[in-house]
């Protein structure tokens, strides 16, 4: 009897054990849509739309492994692929996609909405011949608010495709309203645009805002392709390394997110506050350019944030390097702190100099041995205003007669290999305001280093600038220049394919130029005071092959 009561016990508990397998490990699925030509999405367990909770380690590593133990517990299949809307809460429209096959293939998609442009892209395989067996894409593109019919066509290593998939999606609305869904713009060709989405980084929202922003990726049509909402603040701009994107998500972190949509690195900034601008180094580590915590002055360090251990250390501080400059500024009366030199750029040079922007003085500054004893090798600025305090030695004469940069942005730093040693460009969004509220005492219309400069945000023009520097004659030449639609502040310029991509934040506009200036297509959004920055992205080898 004894014995019986104990396997009876036994099957019960194998029965329990059963049951609660069977249902821990049963799927909820969804349909794409409510027409004829639907299929099944899964539904995942507790997500959530918190952005805090969704950009934190615990939340993305329970919806990371319930899709690996998803892809284990099934035979996935180009015709019955693992299918999962916006698995990871970080891209609001897109689709994760997961199958396998017995060939080596490659996989393209195009997406389709009635009264849109197609979008239509090669898959990046993970791979060095772009062909997989094991196929784990994230499907971006779909037209918000929208039924959109996806196409997956799979094609084998002598070009000759091998199977299609076809399904329709409605996808969700934009987080962020649906006013973003396309960008005004003219109808005019596209073919002398270059390559890419015009990634839109950052609105008016300020550093200590908790109000949710968002990254948004436009076509050459104008029209939106992907939302990536993020906690505060703003991205200053992507970096891509290893099928990783790095990009801050509020003013005290930045975070890497695989082409999945899966947050798999997260860097807290510590005691400092992140503003403007982050690079890599020549190790990948990251250059943040930081204000130290409770500190009486803002925008004014440099830190490094290694990118294996997370561990933070500052580099520069330029009280250090400015002493006599800093005792001649003054804290305005409506501030907090004093942003007495507001650095608002990072560009690297060979392995330990760099290149930074200084919004309040209208300084370009060469900084040398980063990483152990700073220091000053040059500045680019106007001999007037550096001569109070001493340090107008370091500026590089000018060879042609030029306006000096005035409040500029973006500044950026181009090697040429036709060029003698010594020399290279620098080009930047010149702002074209004249302006320094920690020196009131300044008479900016009184320097003769200004010409058709502006002193208030109301009306003006600023400018593409391109400089030639030469270190060996410590000389800086303006060699193109570009007039663009003004913005006294913000802003960014950026060279891509031969064309020039200039944002006037203020302007609420975009534009892309070539080279010799000719304007190709303007593109003017809405919302907020103004756009930080727009860079031109073609997502190579993370999305896209």
């Amino acid at each position: 009897m004894h014995k019986l009561k104990k396997l009876i016990l036994l099957i019960l508990s194998i029965s329990i054990a059963s049951l609660y397998l069977m249902f821990s490990n049963s799927t909820e699925i969804e349909a794409s849509s409510n027409d004829n030509n639907s299929i099944n999405y899964l539904k995942l367990k507790n997500k959530s739309t918190s952005l805090s909770t969704i950009y934190s380690e615990k939340y993305q590593t329970r919806i990371h492994n319930q899709i690996n133990k998803q892809k284990k517990l099934n035979n996935y299949t180009f015709q019955h692929p693992l299918l999962i809307r916006n698995p990871y809460g970080t891209n609001t429209t897109a689709v994760y996609m997961y199958f396998k096959t017995t060939e080596e293939l490659q996989a393209s998609y195009t997406i389709h909405c009635n009264n849109y442009a197609d979008f239509s892209q090669t898959l990046n395989s993970n791979t060095l011949s772009s062909y997989t067996t094991e196929h784990e894409y994230l499907l971006i593109g779909a037209i918000p608010n929208q039924t959109n019919t996806i196409t997956v066509t799979l094609t084998n290593k002598q070009g000759k495709v091998v199977d299609t998939l076809s399904w329709s999606y409605n996808a969700p609305s934009l987080q962020g309203g649906d006013q973003y869904l396309t960008v005004e713009c003219d109808d005019s060709n596209t073919s002398s645009l270059s390559n890419g989405l015009y990634t839109v980084l950052g609105n008016d929202v300020t550093e200590d805002s908790e109000e949710q922003a968002y990254m948004r990726l436009y076509d050459n049509y104008g029209i939106i392709r992907s939302e990536i909402p993020i906690v505060s603040y703003r991205s200053h701009r992507i970096l891509f390394e290893n099928n990783t994107m790095y990009f801050s998500i509020s003013s005290t972190k930045i975070v890497g997110m695989e082409q999945t949509g899966y947050v798999s690195k997260i860097y807290d900034t510590g005691n400092y506050k992140l503003h403007h601008d982050y690079i890599f180094d020549s190790n990948n580590n990251i250059l943040v350019l930081a204000s130290e915590k409770e500190a009486k002055t803002s925008e004014d360090k440099i830190i490094i944030i290694e990118k294996d251990s997370g561990n933070i250390t500052e580099l520069v501080d330029l009280i250090d390097l400015l002493p006599d400059y800093y005792s001649t500024t003054s804290l305005p009366d409506s501030a907090e702190d004093l942003d007495w030199m507001h650095i608002n750029s990072l560009a690297l040079i060979d392995k330990t100099s760099l290149i930074i922007s200084s919004r309040e003085t209208s300084t370009i500054i060469k900084l040398d041995n980063i990483y152990s004893n700073p220091t000053i090798d040059y500045m680019i600025g106007s001999d007037n205003f550096w001569q109070e305090s001493g340090y107008d030695s370091l500026l590089l004469n000018k060879t042609n007669d030029f306006s000096m940069q005035a409040g500029q942005h973006s500044v950026t730093y181009v090697e040429d290999n036709s060029l003698p040693q010594g020399q290279y460009y620098l080009y930047l969004y010149n702002n074209n305001l004249a302006v320094s509220t920690t020196r009131p005492d300044y008479d900016w219309k009184s320097d003769s280093n200004y010409s058709n400069t502006y002193y208030n945000l109301k009306k003006g023009t600023s400018y593409y600038y391109k400089y030639l520097v030469d270190e060996n004659n410590r000389t800086v030449e303006l060699v193109s220049s570009i007039p663009v639609a003004y913005s006294g502040y913000v802003s960014s310029v950026q060279e891509l394919d031969g064309n020039v991509i200039i944002d006037s934040g203020i302007a609420m506009s975009w534009s892309e130029y070539s080279q010799d200036g000719t304007l190709l297509k303007t593109f003017k959004t809405t919302g907020g005071k103004f756009v930080y920055r727009v860079f031109k992205y073609d997502y190579l080898d993370y999305w896209f092959q």
